[in-house]
């Protein structure tokens, strides 16, 4: 197997690690309003949300989701999901460096819908308000009375924007591009009529009479 995946599934596994560590420590910085999040960090009076409102669900389903992954994996090379680990961190931990391990065993096209799996997680960790590392991204916007652009490659309405960096994605997890990985494009414009264009990943240019 190609060790390209099977690498890269490693620096994922770290890089989601240490953001499991900062998800739970906000888990005791509960936020006054939590649609907005909190750049000080400062625990708030009165009566706050018993747990941070955006970093505690998705730390829970990253738990539960690198479990179902390790199993998944374990399966494939073993033949049988394993023994069920427990809900502590270490467990989590263990998890982790056992996906490092097993996705070295796998084909890569296993290996690279794990490594797709794992930048979904951290895509999502990164997106919360109080960690802030990653772009926020927004629902493309269309000219009154018109349906925004859809995705070239689902078909669906799941574009959406990330102003800071001019990139657009798909937000449906389950669309691939031409060559297997969620779609990302960058924001160009036509040099004969200014029109918007966007540059996919994989190749592919897709014309709009407006994007924003």
């Amino acid at each position: 197997m190609n060790a390209g995946p099977a690498a890269e599934v490693t620096l994922l596994v770290a890089e989601l690690a240490k953001l499991l560590e900062r998800l739970a420590e906000l888990l005791a910085e509960p936020v006054a309003d939590p649609t907005t999040g909190t750049m000080s960090h400062h625990k708030v009076t009165g009566s706050p949300a018993p747990w941070h409102a955006e970093a505690g669900p998705i730390l829970m389903d990253i738990h539960e989701g690198v479990r179902r992954l390790e199993a998944s994996l374990r399966r494939e090379v073993a033949g049988h999901l394993g023994e069920r680990r427990g809900g502590s961190d270490a467990n989590t931990a263990a998890a982790l460096a056992s996906i490092a391990r097993l996705v070295h065993a796998v084909p890569e096209e296993a290996a690279r819908h794990t490594a797709r799996i794992l930048g979904g997680w951290i895509r999502r960790a990164e997106e919360v308000r109080d960690i802030g590392e990653a772009e926020r991204w927004e629902p493309l916007r269309a000219p009154a009375g018109e349906l925004p652009p859809a995705c070239p490659y689902c078909k669906t309405y799941s574009l959406r924007i990330g102003r800071r960096e001019g990139r657009v994605r798909c937000a449906n997890r389950r669309c691939l591009d031409s060559n297997g990985w969620p779609p990302v494009a960058t924001i160009d414009k036509n040099r004969l009529n200014g029109d918007a264009m966007l540059a996919w990943a994989d190749g592919r240019v897709i014309y709009y009479g407006e994007v924003s």
